[in-house]
């Protein structure tokens, strides 16, 4: 009887021991899924930061304008307007807010330069243009951006921004309005406008500052 009674005991004693190294042992594997998902959910959160900054980087804020937002005088041309052309009464709305219209630059000479986001050329030119312009404030200087997510490149007002550039901007739609009625085939397309409205010169793609100087003063 005794005998049993140890053999009770000792049995009694390895469970209880089995029994708190199965504890031991959840507990360590409880900590290991711990550690495990706290990393994948660290991983989580630097990708979906990478992602945010670089969707940003690449264009994916502001888009287009909205169809129906863009309104312009005319039918879409096939060249760009070229001398003697008058620029179409157009309303789109503005980066930053608002609207801009042609109706509120009339009477006084102007640069409208076109662009897209995306392309390079536009990068480089549009705060050589805007340098040039603050030398002649009595000309007005707006711009019009479009093909906006054609391809990847910066957000609009953000590279507006970050290039000091203040003029007022028309923001196009998808379907291309203000392009077309301006005829643009490449970018960027320069239009050096009279105060009568109607174009004096046009250059497409990159102008040399000098060249660009010489053209504005030639408006007033």
């Amino acid at each position: 009887m005794a005998e049993t009674r140890q053999t009770t005991k000792r049995e009694r004693k390895r469970a209880a021991a089995e029994a708190r190294a199965a504890a031991r042992r959840r507990r360590e594997l409880r900590r290991t899924l711990g550690y495990a998902l706290g990393g994948i959910a660290l991983i989580a959160v630097v990708v979906v930061g990478v992602v945010v900054l670089m969707g940003s980087a690449d264009g994916e804020g502001a888009g287009p304008s909205a169809s129906g937002q863009v309104s312009v005088s005319g039918p879409p041309r096939d060249q760009p307007l070229g001398p003697g052309d008058a620029v179409p009464a157009f309303t789109a709305p503005a980066i930053g807010g608002g609207t801009v219209s042609w109706d509120g630059f009339a009477g006084r000479p102007a640069v409208i330069p076109v662009w897209a986001p995306w392309c390079p050329h536009c990068q480089v030119e549009l705060p050589v243009v805007a340098q040039v312009m603050a030398g002649f404030p009595e000309v007005a200087f707006l711009t019009v951006v479009t093909a906006i997510g054609e391809a990847p490149g910066p957000d609009p007002a953000a590279f507006l921004s970050e290039n000091g550039i203040t003029a007022p901007t028309a923001v196009d739609d998808e379907a291309g309005t203000l392009a077309g009625a301006f005829g643009i085939r490449a970018f960027p397309s320069l239009f050096f406008v009279g105060s009568d409205g109607r174009v004096v010169q046009m250059a497409e793609g990159e102008v040399a500052e000098d060249a660009l100087r010489r053209a504005v003063a030639s408006l007033t």
